[in-house]
């Protein structure tokens, strides 16, 4: 489809070889062409890989230029056209080939997660007003009476506990399913979560990282600060969730 063609050199324009990749697999099995082969070569794993993607473009259109240029300039000169391509396929990954992946630092996402974190309390105090729970406390306090301000006080802070965590689960597991892994903070400083071995995170990944995962990373804060000494930047909830952060902006510098 021709969306899904868009989306994927869209995916590979922004870098993003393994949301390339597994857009043109699904692709290449609903709807096969010539022109989804060429996208799919040039998110290849490997050197082998990418050859017979070509040469398979070319199969169901000849005269497509841009597969048959960049084939003609990844073979050797003395190779026959149609000779299999299966021994390429062995080869290692070239690194010139492989995505370029870096660390997003510790600074940035500590500021990005306060940027979020304003968002969160913005909407949690949100929430509280449409509930009237200020016009209860404003009540309260109207009283002049100390034991009635203190017992409202109290009732207010107990209430915000799990409307700030309920806000906080569904603007993160929603904004990074939406925008693959990334939440406001993430999008202004060019950082995204990645699973580790590579690929965009799923529902369950989001739900177990920015749920379970920062529950207990917020105990004393030591799931946080783990990530200063972790060899992988890995927080708490990182390492429940099998997730890195990565720094988009570095990576396509390079």
């Amino acid at each position: 489809m021709a969306d899904r063609l868009a989306e994927i050199r869209a995916a590979i324009d922004r870098f993003q070889m393994d949301e390339a990749r597994e857009l043109a697999a699904r692709e290449l099995e609903e709807e096969p062409s010539a022109e989804a082969y060429y996208l799919a070569a040039q998110a290849a794993l490997n050197h082998g890989q990418r050859v017979i993607y070509l040469e398979r473009a070319l199969e169901l259109e000849p005269g497509h230029e841009a597969a048959r240029e960049e084939l003609a300039g990844i073979r050797r000169p003395d190779q026959d056209r149609h000779e299999p391509q299966t021994a390429p396929e062995a080869k290692p990954v070239e690194e010139a080939e492989a995505p370029t992946i870096k660390l997003a630092s510790i600074s940035k996402r500590f500021v990005a997660i306060c940027i979020d974190g304003f968002i969160v309390a913005f909407f949690s105090l949100a929430v509280m007003a449409a509930n009237g729970q200020f016009a209860q406390l404003y009540e309260a306090m109207s009283t002049l009476d100390e034991a009635v301000v203190a017992g409202a006080i109290s009732q207010f802070q107990s209430d915000a506990i799990p409307v700030n965590l309920a806000v906080s689960a569904v603007y993160n597991v929603v904004l990074m399913v939406m925008f693959n892994g990334q939440t406001l903070g993430k999008i202004i400083f060019g950082m995204r979560v990645v699973k580790k071995r590579g690929g965009r995170i799923t529902v369950l990944d989001a739900f177990v990282r920015n749920v379970f995962g920062y529950t207990v990373s917020q105990i004393l804060l030591l799931g946080y600060l783990w990530a200063v000494v972790d060899g992988e930047a890995q927080a708490w909830h990182d390492k429940m969730a099998g997730t890195v952060v990565v720094d988009e902006r570095k990576a396509g510098s390079n």
